[in-house]
């Protein structure tokens, strides 16, 4: 729960080295000329950065070009003595200035946004102080974080994570009353049951500037996957994963976007996928049924997945959502449908080496029974 780690690399300057380093650094900028110099070539938006903290840490940013990173990992040594103290409150003032220092450090970002939506709010026992902090984290990484690094991967797939985790799963046990008032939130520009705004109207327009979010980039998505009810969680995760993934994520954040962008669809098929009720009406509290018609497009990902990737993980999702889809079909009344999702399954079991054992579609367990497990052992997805 309240697990991130500082990354090695950030806590790797011993005190004596920094107060040294700091005084060279010190002592090189006080010339008029070279602050000007330094000054001008900041980025406008890290300059904005410094508005509201501390004096050291606003000349440093200004002035000690590239001494700063000395001076933030001096800060991340604090910083990891204040985790390892559970003094998360403090540490959400540290890590502000950390960011001010090193705006393009996405582990300054991700490592900010955690501790305010995990370890802070688990400090506190009312639901809606918790969703302060939780909405916290959000904006940092959605407002702050990415306009500064705007092609980053690695942020937007934090951003979705803690939509699909923190808000759309039941770790905390506000988790409930946190989708309640998402859904109120986003609702507020959206459609009719959770539909884009139209383009150009004032609600697009507010939706972007609020919570960065293109209505013509999630029209896109629906044209792919098929209707989606924006007021769920799960659907924010599909946006942030899935524009990632656009513009380009590549190497050790490829899968992990990828991965993303198809349990999302699963969560909104099998779960929480379609609100129930007007979430303006007093009283409401959060209640969704599944869409399941997100099913074929969430094997499609998978499909595509596995063929970019050898885990074994996307190869056990695969199998169980065959399972789960089967099941799904059959209480629809799809036979069809049914009976082909079964013969994917089969198939997929035989490719991977079970040439015997596999029941037919008239005497096939429900699932999770424990007879099945054998099966997806010898595939080797499980």
């Amino acid at each position: 729960m309240h697990g991130m780690t500082l990354p090695a690399s950030l806590r790797r300057v011993p005190a004596p080295a920094v107060a040294a380093v700091l005084l060279l650094a010190l002592s090189a900028g006080q010339g008029a000329a070279l602050r000007a110099a330094r000054h001008a070539a900041a980025p406008a938006e890290a300059a904005g950065e410094t508005a509201g903290a501390p004096p050291l840490v606003a000349f440093a940013t200004v002035a000690l070009g590239g001494f700063r990173g000395i001076l933030a990992d001096a800060l991340w040594l604090r910083a990891d003595r204040l985790q390892q103290e559970r003094r998360f409150v403090e540490l959400v003032q540290l890590s502000d200035w950390i960011t001010r220092l090193e705006p393009d450090n996405e582990d300054v970002w991700a490592f900010h946004a955690w501790n305010m939506a995990y370890n802070v709010s688990f400090l506190l026992s009312r639901p809606d102080d918790r969703w302060r902090w939780v909405q916290g984290g959000l904006s940092l990484l959605r407002d702050r974080g990415l306009p500064l690094n705007p092609g980053s991967a690695r942020l937007k797939r934090e951003l979705g994570w803690i939509f699909e985790h923190k808000i759309g799963m039941d770790g905390d046990s506000a988790g409930p009353f946190y989708r309640t008032q998402w859904a109120r939130e986003a609702g507020a520009y959206l459609g009719e049951d959770g539909a884009p705004p139209a383009e150009g109207s004032i609600a697009a327009d507010e939706l972007l500037a609020t919570l960065r979010m293109d209505p013509a980039f999630m029209s896109g998505i629906e044209a792919r996957y098929g209707r989606i009810d924006w007021r769920v969680p799960a659907a924010s995760s599909l946006y942030w994963s899935q524009l990632a993934l656009d513009e380009g994520a590549d190497g050790k954040e490829e899968l992990p976007c990828r991965r993303m962008v198809y349990q999302s669809l699963v969560a909104m098929a099998l779960g929480d996928g379609r609100l129930e009720g007007d979430p303006e009406e007093e009283g409401w509290t959060f209640r969704a049924r599944p869409a399941t018609h997100l099913i074929d497009a969430a094997l499609a990902c998978m499909e595509d997945t596995m063929g970019r990737t050898e885990f074994s993980g996307v190869r056990h999702a695969y199998a169980g959502l065959l399972l789960d889809a089967t099941a799904v079909r059959r209480a629809e009344g799809r036979e069809a449908e049914a009976r082909a999702h079964y013969a994917r399954l089969a198939a997929f079991l035989r490719e991977n080496g079970v040439k015997d054992g596999i029941p037919p579609y008239e005497k096939l367990p429900p699932p999770g029974d424990p007879a099945l497990v054998p099966l997806l052992e010898r595939a080797g997805v499980l």
